[in-house]
């Protein structure tokens, strides 16, 4: 599997899926916040026929999933241009349990958006 950006993922970094989930799509937001905490930058974005899942970027040990949603409990993205450096998007992603917003670059944000709602729309 590949990122949208064209970056393929390593068996390392899937081993976030759990048993019986698909990988439906995956991205590298330039950052992202969980309801207002912790800024991760560059981490791996992974939709699943089940989940929207974060995962930070990892030195040492084994990937894991930072924050994860099912999808029942996702209920919008939108996204507007950011006013920060560089051409990116934010996409604020609301569930039941907390917000997130993700900067994306601009060039791949409305596949990420869509991706998002299909994921939850279904």
């Amino acid at each position: 599997m590949q990122t949208v950006e064209g970056h393929k993922l390593r068996g390392k970094q899937l081993v976030i899926i759990e048993p019986g989930e698909n990988p439906t799509f995956a991205a590298r937001p330039s950052f992202a916040t969980v309801s207002g905490g912790a800024h991760w930058q560059l981490p791996l974005l992974l939709l699943t026929n089940r989940r929207f899942v974060i995962s930070r970027e990892k030195l040492i040990g084994k990937p894991k999933a930072d924050f994860a949603a099912e999808w029942s409990e996702v209920s919008g993205v939108a996204g507007k241009l950011w006013n920060g450096a560089g051409p990116l998007i934010q996409l604020l992603v609301q569930t039941t349990g907390a917000s997130v917003e993700l900067l994306v670059n601009s060039a791949h944000a409305a596949d990420v958006e869509s991706a998002i709602r299909a994921g939850y729309l279904r």
